[in-house]
């Protein structure tokens, strides 16, 4: 079989072993001393971390989704090859964290003894708009520079909003019957429930429930965009207001800080460090 034929079959091998939850399957197509540039933190590891991060990642995806892959392009020599192309998952849940946006990937492969193409080199990246240090989401998307000065840029301020619950399961079953909303599990320290999320205006929210902070009689909470919610929150108590809880970290989703308006109202702040 040509090369160019073999490597699209293994392209095609990686996608359906990882729509399957194959993860052994999967990892055979990498040599052992290849370096990966995820798109999930850390930025570069081997194929035992990989390995460990997708098993991690796996159950949160469900049933029957599959990979779509766009402007393939492959270059081949006698003992080296390498791939590029866009693609994203699609039969996703909506609002699921990883149906959001499309990913760009560079591979880079290594002809065997046996004939076999391995990876040795596996890049995948997402654009991201340096006015908003938002992901840029389709391809189609365009990174339109606006007057970055301000503490926000040209973002909206409220990037974010939570509706606290004391009883989860009770506030999803409320929330799916009224609105048929399906949820999505964010990873994170408190118990978060991202309602649907899709490209374009509004903001995505979601269902929390955190020690300390109970539903009231009109209690969501909006936060605001901040390169580092723990300086605006010292700004907060300095303006006249007070912080009711300091800088602590979401995960992967970054920081967040809790505050009081000088009228008595609480807003969030959120920063990804």
């Amino acid at each position: 079989m040509p090369a160019e034929s073999l490597i699209k079959a293994a392209l095609h091998e990686w996608g359906d072993a990882f729509c399957n939850k194959q993860i052994d399957r999967m990892m055979a197509l990498y040599a052992p001393d290849a370096v990966i540039f995820d798109a999930i933190p850390p930025f570069s590891s081997g194929v035992d971390a990989m390995r460990t991060k997708v098993a991690d990642c796996i159950q949160y995806f469900p049933d029957g989704f599959a990979v779509e892959k766009r402007d393939l392009t492959i270059s081949i020599d006698s003992s080296m090859a390498s791939t590029h192309f866009i693609w994203h998952f699609t039969g996703l849940p909506a609002g699921h964290p990883a149906g959001r946006h499309w990913l760009r990937s560079s591979i880079v492969w290594r002809r065997q003894t046996d004939g076999r193409w391995l990876i040795t080199h596996d890049h995948c990246s997402a654009p991201f708009d340096p006015y908003t240090e938002k992901v840029v989401l389709t391809p189609d998307a365009s990174a339109a520079p606006g007057d970055a000065s301000g503490a926000c840029g040209d973002r909206n301020p409220v990037g974010w909003f939570e509706i606290y619950v004391q009883d989860m399961d009770r506030a999803k079953a409320f929330y799916s019957a009224v609105f048929d909303y399906a949820f999505t599990r964010l990873e994170s320290p408190i118990d978060l429930w991202a309602l649907p999320m899709q490209p374009g205006g509004g903001a995505p929210g979601a269902l929390a429930r955190i020690d300390g902070c109970g539903p009231s009689g009109n209690n969501v909470i909006i936060y605001f965009s901040c390169h580092d919610c723990a300086v605006e929150a010292d700004k907060a108590a300095a303006a006249g207001g007070q912080i009711h809880k300091r800088r602590f970290s979401i995960g992967q989703y970054g920081y967040i800080a809790l505050i009081t308006d000088t009228e008595g109202n609480m807003i969030g702040l959120h920063s990804m460090r």
